[in-house]
């Protein structure tokens, strides 16, 4: 299959799908070990809904979800997080962007002002209340993640309730009237203790868990000795480049990358 990917809003009338995605409550559906298919594996009408993502390899692609994981033989349910570090980049990104839409499609049937229920946008990716007009796109939360750096070393962090124990960057939502930036020293004084002075953006990453727009930066220590907060951080330390934690996030997660951003450049100074 073509790694070529060409995202669209929406287009009305949608395109007949040549790649089909099949969600429902938060699963995805998979056959073969592919979780893109080239047919709608259970009849049409059992789909509670239908958006069209954009071209896969030069075919339509669209999400269909259902209203609860059916049983569809010869195929599987899994989980979106089962497919980190065993997809490519491409191919995950995919899958949460479906997953997104069509979590954003079940979630505003109604509308949060009115009640009444809401109908297709006639052009844009939308949903809107025929009674109060309020217009309901997709929501993505903006969030930083950044590694705090000093000289070699770097701060790594445990979350208290991350189940597989990486460690990995700090990371927060950016809260309203906030800066990117100002989100960045906000969280690391709050989980850690530490005081940030200069930062610098290394790159973004949609996070569709549910839907988050990460912003990723490399952050330069000020002041202060990690002391975690307990709550959200249960370890946090600085490591050397070369010495850094067996337990990091995998490569395709921006954690990953900014840790490897951090690594590539002090290799490269020597």
């Amino acid at each position: 299959m073509s790694q070529e990917f060409v995202p669209a809003g929406s287009v009305r009338p949608a395109p007949a799908f040549q790649c089909h995605i099949i969600v429902a409550e938060g699963q995805i559906l998979f056959r073969a070990g592919r979780f893109v298919l080239g047919e709608l594996p259970l009849p049409a009408a059992q789909v509670a809904g239908s958006h069209y993502l954009g071209e896969l390899g030069g075919r339509p692609c669209g999400v269909h979800r259902l209203a609860e994981p059916l049983a569809v033989a010869g195929c599987e349910w899994r989980g979106l997080r089962s497919l980190l570090g065993a997809e490519d980049e491409l191919h995950f990104a995919l899958a949460g962007r479906a997953m997104q839409v069509a979590s954003w499609d079940r979630d505003h049937r109604f509308c949060g002002r009115c009640g009444a229920a809401t109908r297709d946008h006639p052009r844009d990716r939308a949903r809107v209340c025929p009674q109060c007009e309020l217009v309901v796109y997709p929501r993505i939360s903006p969030c930083v993640i950044m590694l705090v750096t000093r000289g070699e070393h770097c701060l790594l962090a445990r979350h208290a309730h991350h189940r597989h124990g990486l460690y990995t960057a700090l990371a927060g939502f950016i809260e309203p009237g906030e800066s990117a930036e100002q989100a960045l020293a906000r969280e690391v004084q709050e989980e850690v203790s530490v005081v940030v002075g200069g930062c610098r953006y290394i790159g973004s990453q949609p996070w569709p868990f549910p839907g988050q727009l990460m912003l990723g930066y490399l952050a330069e220590w000020a002041g202060g000795e990690p002391a975690p907060d307990r709550d959200e951080i249960a370890e946090a330390d600085w490591y050397h480049w070369r010495q850094l934690p067996e337990l990091l996030p995998p490569p395709q997660t921006l954690s990953g990358q900014l840790i490897q951003t951090f690594v590539d450049e002090n290799n490269n100074r020597q």
